[in-house]
């Protein structure tokens, strides 16, 4: 209030101390087929603030004998490595999983990133993860200007560190983890030629492992209110709220001109879907192809049904020829994002967006509340339709990125339900 001009700020009692604890990995980091697996002890009185916990790594790119790489060797690692560098992440909250099982995690975490992020925190923040703005040509290992960036950290066979949070979901929760919860991660890595790029003739590296552990910031609590915590326990669970990412995968034969995808959400209806094309060998893994040029393959229209209906009337029609008319797209990004008509913004260019940010978006619920609360669940058919220009030249993968909302309770007993639509 304006005028409570006697009254002192409230004082801070609730947290007495938060301090850090690493954890290290219980496997052995052999090579890549290797899982990592980290575990976070729940025990004592102590909360955990996983929006604060951050994986720290320090690896380094050596040829499939062990030497180091030689000088002006054109060999460097893909956009966003510290969370890349993993196909899928499994969480265990006290043996309970609470993740999604599915090898999507690079994209699913690239397009967090991107669809969340403007130029500031790329630019700055982010690269603690060696996150360098891809440009076109996207395969470039010469003119494209993220790919060199991050080559001069990796060049060599030079030992790079990489820190920040991993982007899993259910390591995101807004609210502190009540103590007593157990979390068990097992991080599954990509392949190396998934990883990395190169121009060698018959590339053979490694991305050797040289450190590894998780940084858990904790948080020791009053202990009142663990006490009346404990007391409401006996009567309602903990609950949390999960934005779950999901990334989904149909493909594109070559030679074809037009493609439909039916039932594309297996449960509820997202609010929003974005859908991207990548070359099926980038998406296998190829040393020549980056995983994160998102193409366009010269498709000129596009449009999702629910129900028979289009979302948005009719086809979005789209040309990336000479007269580059996609603004309708453009904008349908920036709106999904909820950055439309506001002074904020996505590092993606209307340039950009013909060049490797090729992202079509849909909104399928027009509600505009900004509050925190969970939606109905609303069910149907959902059907893309895209039509090209020309015949499709490559197989293609056709990338389908929404969220979704699940519950996260915990009884007195700790043990863990996951509730979703």
């Amino acid at each position: 209030m304006e005028l409570s001009i006697f009254a002192s700020p409230p004082n801070q009692v609730a947290i007495d101390k938060v301090f850090y604890t690493e954890e290290r990995p219980i496997s052995n980091l052999i090579n890549e087929s290797t899982p990592i697996e980290i575990v976070v002890s729940g025990a004592g009185n102590d909360y955990i603030d996983l929006r604060k916990s951050r994986l720290c790594v320090k690896m380094q790119i050596v040829k499939a004998d062990g030497s180091s790489l030689v000088r002006n060797e054109q060999t460097g690692i893909i956009n966003l490595p510290l969370q890349s560098m993993f196909s899928h992440v499994d969480v265990y909250m006290n043996n309970k999983l609470v993740s999604v099982n599915a090898n999507n995690y690079p994209w699913k975490t690239y397009l967090k990133v991107i669809l969340s992020s403007g130029s500031d925190e790329q630019n700055s923040q982010l690269q603690s993860q060696l996150y360098m703005k891809d440009d076109d040509p996207m395969d470039s290992l010469s003119l494209n200007g993220g790919f060199v960036s991050r080559y001069e950290y990796t060049k060599e066979s030079r030992v790079f560190d990489l820190e920040g949070n991993l982007l899993e979901d259910s390591l995101l929760l807004d609210k502190y983890l009540i103590n007593g919860v157990d979390i068990y991660m097992k991080l599954f890595r990509s392949s190396t030629p998934f990883l990395l790029m190169s121009g060698v003739p018959n590339p053979k590296y490694n991305v050797k492992i040289l450190d590894v552990f998780y940084r858990t910031c904790r948080c020791k609590v009053d202990p009142g209110v663990i006490l009346n915590h404990r007391n409401l326990l006996k009567e309602n669970p903990a609950k949390y709220i999960i934005n779950r990412s999901h990334v989904t995968q149909n493909v594109i034969q070559k030679g074809v001109t037009e493609f439909y995808w039916d039932s594309i959400f297996p449960k509820a209806l997202p609010d929003k879907v974005v859908f991207g094309l990548v070359s099926q060998k980038a998406v296998n893994g190829d040393y020549t192809a980056n995983p994160f040029n998102f193409q366009h393959f010269n498709l000129e229209s596009v449009t999702l049904k629910i129900n028979g209906s289009d979302v948005y009337g009719s086809p979005m029609k789209l040309d990336f020829g000479t007269n580059r008319n996609y603004s309708a797209a453009y904008v349908r990004l920036f709106e999904i994002c909820e950055k439309w008509n506001k002074d904020a913004g996505l590092n993606i260019t209307r340039t950009d967006f013909g060049k490797g940010y090729s992202l079509i978006a849909f909104t399928l619920n027009t509600n505009d509340f900004e509050e925190e609360f969970l939606n109905l669940v609303r069910n149907g058919n959902a059907r893309l339709e895209m039509r090209f220009k020309a015949a499709t030249t490559e197989t293609i993968n056709c990338l389908c990125y929404y969220q979704s909302q699940a519950i996260l309770s915990c009884d007195e007993t700790r043990d863990i339900k996951i509730t979703e639509p």
